[in-house]
């Protein structure tokens, strides 16, 4: 398993970018320097201190910030549980899906 400050600074970039924020933005709206958050996205530094300022500039609960499962897999894995998970889907979710995949080629 990767460092815990590396999948932290990963999924806060990830959500950052998700969110179409610099990281510029999201250091103003959390109240921090920009350097700073440039080097907890690297993993370089744990932001204890910031990580409510951050979740909140996100707005999202704390705990997703350590959302990481996907980080951790690699393609085949996320292939398999697709196709695995697809399966339980009701009409409208797999619609849903379709729809997804299609505009995404």
């Amino acid at each position: 398993m990767e460092d815990i400050r590396k999948l932290l600074g990963k999924r806060i970039k990830e959500l950052r970018k998700y969110n179409k924020m610099s990281q510029e933005k999201l250091a103003e709206v959390a109240n921090i320097e920009q350097r700073s958050l440039s080097h907890i996205e690297c993993g370089d530094t744990f932001p204890s201190r910031s990580l409510l300022d951050i979740a909140k500039a996100l707005n999202i609960e704390l705990k997703e910030l350590f959302d990481f499962e996907h980080l951790e897999m690699n393609s085949d894995n996320m292939k398999k549980y697709i196709v695995h998970n697809i399966e339980q889907l009701n009409d409208s979710d797999i619609k849903t899906v379709y729809r997804i995949i299609k505009s995404m080629k």
